[in-house]
């Protein structure tokens, strides 16, 4: 919460983005963090201080609650959402505004990735009826697709990956909440139910409960700080405006596109003509298909909110006959995205990635000629070797750099 972004703590990022919800008259932080308190009333924000004996956050918004107006809407934002979109927020209490019947509120998002999501216990799908109530909640796939799971040997992994359409039947859950603040201070009085410490999710003693919980889409993707990776991802987006996150399949083909465009515009009159003219987005997705199979191999890719994919790095384990932990294959930018810092951030993030994984060293090769390579020194390489590549009918000198500890990038 404290971690600082643009100079500023988390917390207070995710107060202003609250604060810009259009319904939305007070945001209030509950903690029981003195130093929490004093960092949001310094930033100009309001705060309570909370018992330390709340199990839950559910417990401790209901304890501000408490000394609120009858008949409001508390929505319980968590403080580390600082890309929290307000139209989400809105779209909750909205719910909640038209909907008499509903006692609580909660949002969803489309699920992206099989492997990355839908398979992740970690993340809490959402089983949403006909008429828009949430009707169960689980780490768990919901709902089964027996019909494509028959297709294949009745193994449902096996059906989501040969037939990636089926993705659309599934929701994230995405944690934000809107209450009735009278059904709130009943719900933090309920028991914990038996089902509730199965999954470790409390909002299934709201439905043990009887309660009726509305499900509405967020506007758009949010990402909670819970890593220090995520951390690392949501400081960009903030900062510069771009998400450096990992590859997914559906990224492939505009990662492609990328490295075809990044070749044919930097380095024509470098590398031969018919070379560049021969290469082509499918024989690049031929080659990350290949490498996609090997561990330990990672693609971090830079989108842009209105660009898309502008620029990637990859790597994985060394093909270079030199004794280090890892080698970057490819590392390119558009060339309309360089020369703004976004390459050293990429970078940054690469290294970042390899040192959550223990990696201590790293290689890479690069074109003598490439106008690029002094980016690498820059960076803090030093050329360990050097060999030849062939580009078409043409041999060029390469330049090979290593990192001996990239805990001193």
């Amino acid at each position: 919460m404290l971690f600082e972004i643009d100079a500023k703590p988390l917390i207070l990022h995710t107060l202003r983005r609250t604060a810009a919800s259009r319904l939305v008259d007070r945001v209030v932080v509950a903690t029981d963090d003195t130093r929490i308190y004093d960092a949001v009333v310094a930033g100009g924000g309001e705060a309570v201080m909370t018992s330390d004996g709340h199990a839950s956050g559910s417990d401790r918004i209901a304890e501000v609650a408490a000394n609120m107006p009858d008949a409001s809407i508390i929505v319980n934002v968590q403080g580390d959402e600082p890309m929290i979109s307000p139209e989400t927020i809105d779209r909750a209490v909205e719910a909640l505004l038209w909907d008499s019947q509903a006692d609580m509120s909660t949002t969803f998002e489309p699920i992206s990735s099989v492997h990355g999501e839908l398979l992740n216990g970690n993340v809490v799908k959402v089983l949403i009826d006909d008429n828009g109530y949430a009707r169960h909640f689980s780490r768990s796939p919901m709902p089964f697709p027996r019909e494509a799971s028959l297709r294949y040997g009745g193994d449902p992994g096996r059906a989501l990956e040969a037939e990636p359409d089926l993705i659309s039947l599934f929701r994230k859950h995405t944690g934000l909440y809107a209450y009735r603040r009278e059904y709130l201070l009943k719900f933090t009085r309920l028991p914990q139910t038996s089902l509730e410490k199965i999954e470790s999710l409390e909002q299934l003693r709201a439905l043990e409960d009887g309660a009726k919980i509305r499900a509405v889409e967020a506007a758009g993707p949010s990402i909670g700080v819970d890593t220090p990776q995520d951390f690392r991802r949501v400081k960009d987006l903030i900062e510069c405006g771009i998400d450096f996150r990992r590859a997914t399949h559906s990224d492939m083909p505009h990662v492609a596109r990328v490295h075809v465009d990044s070749w044919q515009r930097s380095f024509a009159g470098i590398a031969p003509d018919k070379f560049l003219n021969d290469m082509s987005v499918e024989k690049r997705l031929e080659s990350y298909a290949g490498r996609a199979s090997e561990c330990g191999y990672t693609m971090i890719v830079a989108d842009h909110p209105d660009a898309g994919i502008v620029g990637f790095g990859d790597f994985g384990p060394p093909s270079l006959p030199f004794d280090f932990d890892r080698q970057i294959y490819s590392f390119y930018f558009l060339p309309e995205f360089q020369r703004r810092g976004l390459g050293e951030r990429l970078f940054r993030r690469c290294v970042a990635e390899m040192m959550d994984d223990g990696t201590g060293s790293l290689c890479l090769d690069s074109l003598e000629v490439s106008p690029y390579r002094r980016f690498y020194e820059k960076m803090g390489a030093r050329i360990v070797g050097r060999d030849s590549h062939k580009l078409g009918d043409q041999d060029f000198e390469t330049v090979i750099y290593g990192w001996d500890d990239i805990g001193k990038i």
